[in-house]
């Protein structure tokens, strides 16, 4: 007694979605940094020249315990094109 081959089709593979994009919050025209380093390395003096503030900075370890904020404009030729050719309602 002979039996015909029997022929199984495999099941078609599942077509992978696309993962959306993580957005890490809003976007901004911000950017946050900090400067960090060890003690009497010039970390206040460096935030004096950027910011052009008067932070305390002396000749001891430790001078600048509370942290010191501070916004510096960084024009970008970049983001004027960009606000230039889609004409946002705020700049």
């Amino acid at each position: 007694f002979f039996s015909p081959p029997v022929f199984f089709t495999m099941p078609a593979k599942k077509k992978e979605e696309e993962k959306p994009k993580a957005v890490f919050g809003r976007v901004k025209n911000n950017l946050k940094m900090g400067i960090v380093g060890l003690p009497n390395v010039g970390k206040s003096s460096l935030f004096n020249l950027l910011t052009e503030q008067a932070v305390a900075a002396e000749n001891y370890p430790f001078c600048t315990i509370e942290p010191t904020e501070a916004r510096v404009p960084f024009p970008d030729g970049r983001y004027d094109c960009l606000c230039n050719m889609w004409q946002p309602a705020s700049r």
